[in-house]
């Protein structure tokens, strides 16, 4: 009864702060009020009892921005964020690191901690997006956890730098340069919210370029960025071959695309938005993200958007 109680309690004060997670989010909605919970990270190699599949039935590994809601045995008990649908949005922060994850899993929680209610479990591929550092399923803290409308974006924007170019940061985002025109910051900001997403060909394609998606392709990941820079409608659903006529011919100022009918990257401030290291070893992580080398171009059509 105390933890029924303890939960329910909790219920009414994330549902209060978080607005009404149900309702159907609008176009250029920003973050809903945060409220700090204690958080907990589990699975990952050092701690194999979690398993890999969420009580949702979907694989946590194909879908790593995912969390665990707490409270119970079941998904009528786990209460502790108000009993949130499985595939709900939230904007989860970290420190000054903000990711959007989904409720795909539940879980019992425990005790407070930091003197704040235990109520979410990240799973520990969000937990290094998040920069918090894994420790086998045994790190605790506190985290902001907010209504994510499908269009949430990370409200600070992208980090920036001094220098003429985009910077490779150690975390896997990109600094932008403080004179790089507003368009070229806010693609560089909507990178880093999906950098490290899994490839899954054809992923996004269909869905509002507001939504941030569980996984990307090439082209999806693209859009996604040019959205961010206010150069695509939200309705925008373009394929590699697409970008083969899109914008201006030749190379840009900021931000020059390379498509044929198979792939498409780009360049943003000197450095490559891709979804692989295809220039070989020192060229980022493997996959969808920045990448600091320069890749051979032959095959591709050189495109650039208007201005840029």
């Amino acid at each position: 009864m105390l933890v029924v109680a303890f939960c329910c309690g909790l219920c009414l004060a994330l549902l209060a702060a978080l607005g009404g997670m149900a309702g159907s989010p609008s176009v250029g909605a920003s973050c809903g009020p945060s409220q700090t919970v204690g958080a907990t990270e589990y699975g990952g190699p050092g701690d194999p009892s979690s398993g890999t599949v969420g009580a949702s039935g979907v694989s946590l590994l194909a879908q790593p921005d995912s969390f665990a809601e707490l409270g119970g045995t079941n998904f009528a008990t786990a209460l502790a964020l108000g009993g949130l649908p499985y595939g709900t949005p939230l904007q989860i922060t970290a420190g000054s690191r903000s990711a959007v994850a989904y409720k795909e899993d539940i879980g019992l929680g425990g005790g407070p901690i930091d003197g704040r209610p235990r109520a979410i479990d990240l799973w520990w591929q969000l937990a290094r997006r998040l920069g918090i550092p894994y420790e086998d399923g045994r790190w605790s803290g506190t985290v902001k956890v907010a209504a994510a409308a499908a269009d949430c974006t990370a409200e600070a924007g992208a980090p920036v730098t001094t220098g003429p170019r985009a910077q490779l940061l150690p975390n896997g985002d990109a600094a932008a340069p403080a004179s790089a025109p507003t368009a070229v910051q806010g693609m560089i900001a909507a990178g880093n919210q999906i950098a490290g997403k899994p490839y899954v060909y054809g992923a996004a394609h269909g869905t509002p370029l507001s939504v941030v998606a569980p996984a990307y392709d090439c082209s999806s990941s693209v859009a996604h960025l040019l959205f961010g820079g206010g150069l695509l409608a939200a309705s925008a659903d373009m394929t590699s071959g697409d970008f083969e006529s899109w914008g201006l011919p030749g190379p840009g100022r900021w931000v020059t695309i390379y498509a044929s009918a198979t792939h498409v990257y780009m360049y943003v401030a000197g450095l490559r938005w891709d979804t692989w290291n295809a220039a070989g070893a020192g060229d980022g992580i493997d996959g969808i993200g920045w990448h600091p080398l320069v890749r051979s171009d032959a095959g591709f059509v050189v495109r650039h958007p208007a201005g840029l």
